[in-house]
C-alpha cells in the first residue's frame, strides 16, 4: 500500500517482529500452508522485490498466471491481442537539478537551499518573475483567472492534498509548491521524489512544475506574522487566496523515460454474463531494491505488502471455482505500479475489460497479513458506496465484529480502491489489517516499506479469517437473488 509517511522504518530494517504469529486451528493448516507457499515464492530474493519493468515483474506475473489458470480462471482482458496481461505504459521523470529564486520589490529574498525544491514533469521547466499566491487548501473551486501564470503556495497537511495539487496544475498554475509541516516529512518526500516520479503515459502529458518548501522557509519567505495568519485562516469558509508581494523564478531539469508493465486480468465466468460482475483487486508490485542504512542495496521483498494480498486472492480463486458456478462473473486483477501512485488501478479504470457501471462490487486486498486471529474488521470506504447494507449482512452471518472505521479511512486515498471509487465504482476493503491500531503500528514500525518485510514470521491468523470473509462477500454480491445490481441494495438485509 502506498502510505504518505514512513515512520522511520528504514532505521529499523533489521528488527524482527516481536509478536509471534497467532495459532492457526488444525482445520486451517492446509490453507495456512498454501498462503505461506505463495508468499514465500513471491517475496523471495529471486523475485527481486517485484519492481515494475524488471525480471522480477516477469517472474511474478508468470507465477500468478500459472496459479490462476490452474485454479480454473480464464483470461479476463477481453482483448484477443493481449490475453491475461493488459499493457500499462508509464512515463517516468528523474530529477537532475533545480533552482528557486524569489524577489520582493526588486530585491532577492534569501531562502535556505536545502529547504525548498522543485521538480519538472518534462525535460525542462522554466518560469521567470511570476507572481506568487497563497491558496491554503483550495484547488478545484478556483477559476483559471486566479491561477494562470502564478506560482501557487498550498498547504500540505490535509487529506485531499494530492487532488488539490492536481486541480491547481490543471487549472493553469505555473507551478505548485506545497508547504510541509515538519522537516522530517519534507526530507522523506523529497527523497522519494528524487528517486523519480511516474504517471500513465496515455494521460495528459503537459509539462508541469511542482515542489515542496519547509514551514520555516515559507515563514521566512512570506514574513512570520503574515504566514501565521494565512495558515490559521486557510481552513475558514471565508478564506480567499492571497496574492503575496513576491516574484518567483524557477527552473527544473529532469531525465525522461518509459516503463512498459502489465496488469494481470483473469475471470471466473458466471452463469449470467448480463448480470454484472464482482472484482477482486490486489497489487503485485513493490520497490525492488530500496536499501537500508546498513545495506543500501538490500531487496524490499514486500511479503506483507502485498504478497499476502496476492496469496489470498489466489486461494480465493481456487475456492470460488469449486462447486456450482456463481451467477455473476468474478474478475481477478493483479495491478501494477500501486507503489508509484495507484497507476495500474488507474489504467484498469481508464481501459476496463467491462463497462465500469456493470461492476456490482469491487474488493481490494492489500497488506492483509497484519492482525492476529479474532481481530475485528474495518471497512476502507465505508459510507462511500451503496454496498454497506450487504456488507453488514455478511458480517452478521459470518459472526465477524466491526471496529471503528476512523483508522481505516485514513488510508482511503492510499490504496488501489481509490482509483475505482473516483470513477463511481463501488469499491471497499473489508479487512482486519485496519481493525487493530496496535497490530498496524507494529507492522509499520518493523516491516513497512523496508527490507525487513520478508516471508518469515508473517502473521496469518487475521488473513485466513479475512479470506473466509471475502469469499462470503464475493458469493453474496455475485448472487442477484441476494444483491440487485440495478438498485444497489440487499435483497435479504433488513
Amino acid at each position: 500500500m502506498r502510505y504518505a509517511w514512513l515512520l522511520g522504518v528504514l532505521m529499523l530494517a533489521g528488527c524482527a517482529g516481536s509478536r509471534p504469529p497467532s495459532a492457526i486451528p488444525s482445520s486451517d493448516t492446509a490453507l495456512q500452508a498454501a498462503l505461506t507457499r505463495h508468499i514465500s515464492v513471491l517475496a523471495s530474493d529471486e523475485f527481486g522485490g517485484r519492481e515494475p519493468g524488471t525480471e522480477g515483474e516477469a517472474k511474478t506475473l508468470r507465477y500468478l498466471a500459472r496459479e490462476w489458470q490452474a485454479a480454473g480462471l480464464v483470461s479476463g482482458t477481453n482483448d484477443p491481442a493481449n490475453p491475461w496481461f493488459a499493457p500499462v505504459e508509464i512515463a517516468s521523470s528523474t530529477p537532475e537539478r533545480s533552482t528557486l529564486r524569489f524577489s520582493r520589490n526588486g530585491r532577492a529574498v534569501a531562502l535556505p537551499s536545502d529547504e525548498a525544491v522543485i521538480f519538472a514533469s518534462g525535460t525542462r521547466g522554466l518560469i521567470e518573475r511570476a507572481p506568487v499566491v497563497f491558496v491554503g487548501e483550495q484547488g478545484a473551486q478556483l477559476d483559471t483567472a486566479a491561477l494562470a501564470g502564478r506560482v501557487v503556495l498550498m498547504g500540505w497537511g490535509h487529506p485531499g492534498r494530492t487532488e488539490q495539487r492536481e486541480a491547481l496544475l490543471r487549472g493553469g498554475a505555473a507551478a505548485v509548491i506545497a508547504i510541509v509541516d515538519t522537516r522530517e516529512e519534507f526530507d522523506r518526500i523529497v527523497g522519494q521524489r528524487r528517486d523519480g516520479s511516474y504517471r500513465l503515459a496515455a494521460t495528459d502529458a503537459a509539462d508541469t512544475i511542482d515542489g515542496y518548501i519547509t514551514r520555516g522557509a515559507a515563514a521566512s519567505l512570506i514574513g512570520a506574522d503574515r504566514f501565521d495568519a494565512l495558515m490559521r485562516g486557510m481552513g475558514d469558509a471565508q478564506f480567499r487566496p492571497a496574492t503575496l508581494d513576491l516574484l518567483a523564478t524557477l527552473e527544473a531539469v529532469s531525465t525522461q523515460g518509459r516503463v512498459r508493465t502489465f496488469n494481470l486480468v483473469a475471470k471466473l465466468p458466471g452463469r449470467r454474463a448480463d448480470a454484472g460482475a464482482v472484482v477482486l483487486l490486489a497489487h503485485w508490485d513493490h520497490f525492488g531494491r530500496c536499501g537500508s542504512p546498513t545495506d543500501p542495496a538490500a531487496i524490499c521483498n514486500g511479503a506483507v505488502d502485498n504478497a499476502s494480498g496476492l496469496a489470498v486472492v489466489t486461494e480465493l480463486a481456487r475456492r470460488l471455482a469449486v462447486g456450482p458456478r456463481l451467477q455473476r462473473d468474478v474478475y481477478f486483477v493483479a495491478t501494477t505500479a500501486e507503489e508509484w501512485g495507484l497507476l495500474g488501478a488507474q489504467a484498469f479504470a481508464e481501459n476496463p475489460p467491462i463497462p465500469l457501471d456493470t461492476i456490482v462490487a469491487a474488493f481490494n486486498l492489500d497488506t492483509i497479513a497484519v492482525a492476529p486471529r479474532g481481530t475485528p474488521v474495518a471497512i476502507v470506504g465505508k459510507g462511500m458506496t451503496g454496498l454497506d447494507p450487504g456488507i453488514q449482512q455478511v458480517l452478521k452471518e459470518a459472526g465477524r465484529r466491526e471496529s471503528d472505521e476512523t483508522l481505516a479511512q485514513g488510508y482511503l486515498r492510499r490504496q488501489d480502491g481509490w482509483a475505482l471509487l473516483q470513477r463511481d465504482v463501488p469499491t471497499v476493503s473489508v479487512t482486519s489489517a485496519f481493525g487493530s491500531a496496535e497490530a498496524l503500528k507494529l507492522y509499520e514500525t518493523e516491516r513497512y516499506h523496508s527490507p525487513a518485510d520478508k516471508a518469515e514470521g508473517i502473521e496469518l491468523g487475521g488473513a485466513i479469517e479475512d479470506l473466509y470473509l471475502t469469499e462470503a462477500l464475493v458469493r453474496y454480491f455475485a448472487d442477484p437473488a441476494r444483491w440487485t445490481a440495478t438498485s444497489g441494495k440487499s435483497v435479504t438485509a433488513p
